[in-house]
């Protein structure tokens, strides 16, 4: 168990229930059709209804219990407020419904909202080729891309279109949830600009992906960026939340509530550290990314695995890149090889 983990609550709720955690603020937990089953969302009361943090997909499992929440704890109060920490479909996939629904206003990064409105439009011209391109130059066969691209086509039907405006926050921000000030904290590495809520009085943090318990967040590299270095952006937003307290409650999207802020970005320092040092041993060759996914990740098999074991490879091999530690060798017509520069 991580060092870093102190829960002071042994279960979560169930679906469709909430639970106080501080003062008008509530923890739902709602069910994820992924390995990774669920997600954490946050019920802010207002004085003329509820700011909610973050929504789960667009299915029928969480749609019902979300209708329970409505009735139940929410106890028939409207949605006032709806912000989204970041635009991955288990955070935004039932915005534009609820949105809809209540006639709320959207808040969130203007970055993360383009990001899934582009990223969530179906049949999007050039995606299929950008995704071939980026897979086959990281050592894919055609067989092997054809059913990536194919298992990849079920994540835009998790979310119904996004809202067509949003309330802008930005980094540094104060937000105003619950008659209390919270500070946005805007990072980079999981998301291109996933939002954090810091209430430095209330000695509360909502984290969202970032700062997850006992995994690291996906960092990986996908066709849309794939010169990009997501880690970097990852290891370099630790420094935004050098101001949170160790007694801090941090409430992250995914797992169980905990303290310890400054413990567990060491940890997940030391993680990402290893995974680096790892990554450079095997370049002591050359190597594709789909190669060097086999190695490090040797019982991934379903094809959604293996879409983020190489998209978190490749987030190290740039990284190394950025450092001088790795090159790559580009083959005309053939996939990219990387290896140690032994630097």
């Amino acid at each position: 168990m991580s060092r870093a983990i102190a829960f002071p609550w042994a279960t979560p709720p169930e679906a469709g229930e909430a639970r106080a955690i501080a003062p008008g603020l509530l923890w739902a937990r709602l069910p994820l059709p992924f390995r990774l089953n669920h997600v954490n969302v946050w019920l802010i009361e207002e004085d003329d209804g509820w700011t909610v943090i973050d929504t789960g997909c667009n299915d029928a499992i969480t749609l019902a219990a979300w209708e329970v929440l409505f009735a139940g704890p929410l106890a028939g109060k409207p949605v006032t407020r709806l912000v989204a920490t970041h635009g991955h479909v288990d955070h935004i996939g039932l915005a534009g419904r609820i949105v809809d629904r209540f006639g709320c206003r959207f808040v969130g990064t203007l970055t993360e909202w383009l990001w899934a409105r582009i990223e969530h439009v179906p049949h999007m011209p050039g995606a299929v080729e950008t995704h071939r391109t980026y897979l086959m130059r990281n050592g894919f066969d055609v067989g092997e891309a054809r059913r990536m691209i194919a298992s990849r086509e079920k994540y835009v039907d998790l979310a119904v279109p996004l809202p067509g405006q949003i309330e802008e926050i930005r980094h540094g921000e104060s937000i105003r949830m619950g008659g209390r000030d919270w500070t946005v904290i805007v990072s980079g590495g999981h998301a291109h600009a996933h939002a954090s809520f810091h209430d430095a009085e209330g000695g509360v943090l909502i984290a969202g992906d970032q700062l997850l318990p006992g995994i690291s967040p996906v960092i990986a590299v996908y066709e849309t960026n794939p010169f990009g270095d997501p880690l970097g952006d990852f290891l370099q937003s630790f420094a935004s939340f050098d101001d949170v307290a160790p007694d801090t409650l941090v409430l992250p999207s995914h797992g169980l509530p905990y303290r310890g802020a400054a413990l567990r970005m060491e940890e997940l320092r030391i993680h990402h550290r290893d995974r680096l040092a790892q990554t450079l041993a095997l370049l002591g060759e050359p190597r594709t990314v789909r190669d060097l996914t086999r190695a490090m990740f040797p019982r991934v098999h379903d094809l959604d695995g293996i879409g983020f074991a190489v998209g978190e490879v490749l987030a190290h091999v740039n990284h190394l890149v950025q450092l001088g530690a790795v090159a790559s060798e580009e083959t005309a017509g053939g996939p990219a090889l990387y290896r140690s520069t032994g630097g």
